[in-house]
């Protein structure tokens, strides 16, 4: 298991420049709760049953005890725009070579988004960002003045391929820059594509890393339509949940070039192809796990369910966990959608740099009773060359 420190490795940050910083306890509690990451899951039309799971915390217990440690990571936060490494638990610098410098910045109503980094990679784009407006803008939009605004929905356009509708995920820095602005590592997922230019999505599944020239840049357009953020509670009318949360509407693009030769060459498909018959709690059926793609950031699974007696709706799930040589969870997010008998599986694992082996544990969870089983005589491992 890693050192509880795992945060901090790695990085080149000079504390000596920075004063101390003794935060209070309601500093603790925000910053606890601001670092963190959503899942947006897809918005399938055809599959009904959609799944999503959120990533683990980053931080530790023994973490939030320690003054000066945090205050440590405060100081990295207001770097997470710039340095995508930092918030996915790997050493600065570490993909540099995958990296794009952007540092390009879009206004619209007097809000600004300054895309910092993109990297493409499997399957995914991933950019650090920062997102800035001045008081007049936040007291007109009736802002929380404590809380930032967040980025909303993204278009990725590549090429000619346009990508959209997918599930995305937000890494949100825990304080803001000194500057006021607020910083994210947003990843959007390249799994939905138009390929006509109509507007629509015309084709699902898309890895865009099997259909990139490594030989040849791309043009990269990044163009968020909204923006979201909580309103100050005395501009709140009711009580209701959803009137505390207001959404901007815009165009807010940027444009740059990406090269996927590195990405490509440093991401490992292997086939598994294994079919392993389950018959657990009232469901029969198979399960089929085609093959795992590791990349320096990810680990990719695809899998599938097929139930040939009960329904996979009744609160019953089946599927597959992913651990490393020290029997370690690994974080995960997912995305799928299915029938009552056919349940179709993306998960998503943070890929950390000592991971060797991966070991695969199917399991049978019942939501209504709140319990899961590992099924570890079909467990099998494999040995990953893991950059």
């Amino acid at each position: 298991m890693k050192n509880q420190y795992d945060l901090l490795n790695g990085s080149s940050v000079d504390f000596d420049e920075y004063e101390e910083i003794e935060l209070t306890a309601s500093e603790k509690k925000r910053m606890k709760k601001r670092l963190k990451r959503e899942i947006k899951p897809a918005r399938k039309k055809a599959r009904p049953l959609i799944a999503a799971a959120v990533l683990l915390l980053a931080v530790t217990p023994v973490m939030m005890q320690n003054e000066t440690v945090w205050a440590s990571a405060v100081r990295i936060s207001q770097q997470i725009g710039q340095q995508i490494e930092l918030l996915m638990n790997k050493p600065e610098g570490s993909l540099s070579s995958y990296k794009k410098t952007v540092n390009e910045t879009a206004t619209d109503q007097g809000i600004q988004v300054k895309v910092n980094e993109l990297m493409l990679d499997d399957g995914q784009v991933l950019l650090g960002l920062t997102i800035s407006a001045d008081e007049f803008r936040k007291t007109a939009l009736g802002l929380n003045r404590n809380t930032p605004i967040r980025p909303g929905e993204l278009r990725v356009k590549i090429g000619n391929m346009s990508f959209f509708d997918s599930a995305s995920s937000i890494r949100e820095e825990p304080i803001k820059n000194k500057d006021g602005s607020w910083s994210y590592l947003y990843a959007l997922k390249l799994t939905q594509a138009d390929t006509d230019g109509d507007g629509k999505i015309d084709v699902e599944g898309y890895n865009v890393l099997d259909h990139i020239d490594p030989n040849k840049n791309y043009q990269i357009s990044a163009q968020f339509t909204s923006l979201d953020f909580e309103k100050n509670p005395s501009q709140t009318k009711s009580g209701n949940y959803r009137d505390s949360y207001g959404e901007i509407k815009g165009n807010w693009t940027v444009h740059t070039s990406v090269n996927g030769s590195k990405i490509i060459a440093d991401t490992k498909v292997y086939p598994l192809n294994k079919e392993i018959p389950i018959n657990e709690k009232g469901i029969k059926g198979v399960l089929s796990i085609k093959e795992v793609r590791v990349s320096p950031v990810s680990i990719k699974l695809h899998y599938t369910f097929t139930s040939s007696t009960g329904s996979i709706r009744n609160g019953t799930n089946v599927g597959v966990k992913i651990k490393d040589q020290n029997g370690r969870d690994l974080s995960e997010s997912g995305s799928g959608g299915g029938t009552d008998r056919v349940l179709e599986m993306d998960e998503e694992y943070r890929n950390d740099k000592e991971v060797v082996m991966l070991r695969f544990v199917p399991y049978v969870s019942d939501y209504e009773n709140d319990s899961s089983k590992d099924l570890t005589s079909d467990a099998f491992n494999l040995k990953v060359n893991n950059k």
